[in-house]
């Protein structure tokens, strides 16, 4: 059997980037994390991550294939616990999401699981850009707020991603760059990084959508920098090895001030789960500017 604490460590190291990361959302040993993925990798009969020097962690083709399994794993773990302890949820949570959140299968199936495991709470969900969104967070329209943003920035630190260069151009004359209006994280970190090297840029697509995003890339029109967990069925190019790195992102959740609705409550702890970060007490949080 594949044990669910263990599997939560894995997941957990995956979306922090790293051990170091995994076991402060934890509130845990780095020894102990190394423990869990030892433990796993015993249960699964394979090696599914691999460290090096620089503490840099890559996954093994089996390590790519249990991260679904592991996500599916432990949301049916939380919802056996809540069905037999008769605690679902009621009461209206509002959350608002960037476009990218809202298209990627993984936090739209985390929305579904928690629709589906408390039926008596209402859902809503707004798809906005980051400042519009944490506006009407501030005048308490929304309960929570996710958002990409600089590490320096308020908020409650999720996971970390590394941004990287999607699509195919020449490395000859200005870089064609395709990407989300602003204000936008990715955008901000990629013109940064090339004006920083002396690189020409022109902006050649714009797209308030992922899907929008991805279409661009796919048909050639230049290259985007996104997040590494949104170019599934993408092809890194080739300018990831003569293009500076945009570096990497956080993934923040902001919660209004004052108190919240027990469905409000209990979407951000899942949302907790879903990332691995350690419970409120546990968790790192700032206070919004």
């Amino acid at each position: 059997m594949l044990s669910p604490i263990c599997l939560r460590s894995f997941l957990t190291v995956i979306d922090t980037g790293g051990f170091t990361e995994a076991a402060r959302h934890l509130n845990a040993t780095q020894s102990t994390i190394s423990g869990h993925i030892k433990r796993l990798e015993e249960q699964a009969g394979h090696r599914l991550m691999e460290r090096d020097r620089g503490g840099s962690v890559a996954l093994t083709l089996q390590g790519r294939e249990l991260i679904g399994y592991a996500r599916e794993i432990l949301r049916l773990d939380q919802e056996a616990r809540s069905r037999l302890a008769g605690t679902s949820l009621t009461g209206l949570v509002r959350v608002g999401l960037p476009d990218d959140f809202a298209s990627g299968r993984g936090f739209t199936q985390l929305l579904a699981d928690f629709a589906r495991q408390h039926p008596d709470a209402r859902l809503e969900v707004e798809v906005g850009n980051r400042d519009r969104l944490l506006s009407a967070l501030d005048v308490k329209r929304l309960d929570h707020v996710l958002t990409k943003q600089d590490r320096a920035a308020g908020g409650e630190i999720l996971a970390r991603r590394t941004v990287v260069w999607m699509g195919l151009t020449s490395t000859t004359g200005a870089v064609p760059l395709i990407v989300f209006p602003e204000p936008c994280i990715y955008r901000e970190r990629a013109i940064r990084a090339l004006e920083k090297a002396g690189i020409p840029w022109t902006v050649a697509y714009v797209s308030p959508s992922l899907a929008g995003i991805l279409a661009a890339v796919n048909a050639g029109l230049g290259v985007s920098p996104l997040a590494e967990d949104l170019t599934e069925g993408l092809v890194p190019s080739i300018v990831n090895q003569t293009l500076p790195s945009p570096g990497s992102i956080d993934l923040v959740l902001h919660s209004r001030a004052g108190q919240l609705t027990r469905a409000a409550t209990g979407l951000s702890d899942l949302i907790r789960q879903h990332y691995g970060v350690a419970g409120i007490q546990g968790a790192k949080k700032n206070n919004l500017a």
